[in-house]
């Protein structure tokens, strides 16, 4: 049997290969559609082609790292994009995965690197800690305390929203040689939920406090994400996320969190509810098949692709072969950059 195979449209620049930001170079390779006829093919955008698409979109909802910022340098063509939205007005929101840090904070990075502060600003923002705040919040824990393995983000998401809260930070771990604190662990009372996400100070004393405290089945299991990595600068570096720290809590346990970032349902509960979004004329774009596109794809989004941070061509292809409807996107483009034209006087109709 033969693969199938789509021309993907030409790219941004014709006679030589865009820099993707992640000092990788976008090529032309076709995009192969797998084994079976039926699999979904993805279609490569330029400015042009993008012009004509926003026409049937409403709301972008745009992943950051690895989109908007890659660690602390802004994307290099992402602001003058966002600034092209805004002049077709056209409603964007931006949805991370990283709950390290509040939506106030992302929004003044976001100012910092150029961003439209105006329509790039908290009130724009979505992250799982603002999710997990609110799914505590509206689960009527009523009294209860939560223990959490988190950073700052989180801590920030729940004073705003008055919950209680304990265990950050690291452990006063004692006779840690000796291994004598595993039989005189010291567990609270009156917990309501256990809430994990990545932290720094992440142990085996928190992981065996997690999962006690999860043996009491009305203590409510939330996690923020699941992603096995974050991008960073050096491709060449492995930077965990809080995937890892879950999965460790999930095999202790034997139970199954709340996941309530990218793919999950939560996170688009949440942007349901704030903005009303109509699903099919939304588009989701971001940089990991296995998050934002199979977000968009489980919840009737258009979705892009931007080769910019985790995943690349050969992503998408395996997901192809491995017949991974829900993680092949709609389209792809190496950037954000490369889909508005350089002169703002080129404007395409």
């Amino acid at each position: 049997m033969k693969l199938k195979t789509i021309t993907p449209l030409p790219s941004p620049s014709a006679t030589s290969p865009v820099d993707s930001g992640n000092g990788k170079p976008f090529t032309e390779t076709p995009i192969h559609s797998g084994l079976n006829p039926k699999c979904r093919s993805t279609v490569q955008l330029d400015p042009k082609s993008f012009s004509k698409l926003i026409k049937n979109i409403d709301t972008f909802i745009f992943d950051a790292d690895g989109v908007l910022w890659l660690g602390e340098s802004v994307m290099p063509g992402s602001p003058r994009l966002i600034d092209y939205l805004i002049k077709h007005n056209k409603q964007i929101i931006v949805l991370t995965n990283n709950a390290t840090k509040s939506r106030a904070l992302y929004a003044k990075k976001l100012a910092k690197l150029g961003y439209n502060p105006q329509k790039m600003n908290k009130h724009n923002l979505v992250n799982p800690a603002a999710v997990v705040a609110d799914t505590i919040q509206r689960s009527g824990i009523d009294g209860k305390r939560v223990y959490l393995i988190g950073e700052q983000g989180l801590r920030d998401e729940m004073d705003e929203l008055g919950i209680e809260y304990f265990g950050h930070g690291p452990e006063n771990t004692v006779d840690e040689e000796g291994g004598a604190f595993m039989y005189d662990i010291k567990l609270e009372e009156n917990v309501g939920a256990v809430v994990v996400g990545y932290e720094k100070h992440f142990d085996y004393s928190k992981m065996m406090k997690a999962s006690n405290y999860l043996r009491e089945d009305d203590v409510l299991f939330v996690a923020t994400n699941e992603d096995e990595t974050c991008p960073g600068p050096n491709p060449e570096v492995v930077i965990p996320d809080a995937g890892p720290i879950v999965a460790a809590i999930k095999c202790a346990s034997g139970r199954d969190p709340l996941t309530v970032g990218k793919p999950c349902t939560p996170a688009f509960n949440y942007i349901k509810r704030k903005w009303n979004i109509n699903p099919s004329r939304t588009m989701m774009i971001g940089d990991r098949t296995n998050t934002d596109v199979k977000f968009g794809r489980d919840h009737g989004m258009k979705t892009l692709l931007v080769l910019s941070g985790c995943h690349q061509v050969e992503d998408i292809v395996e997901n192809q072969m491995n017949e991974r409807d829900d993680m092949i996107p709609d389209f792809v483009a190496p950037c954000l950059g490369a889909l508005v034209p350089e002169q703002p006087h080129q404007i395409y109709y």
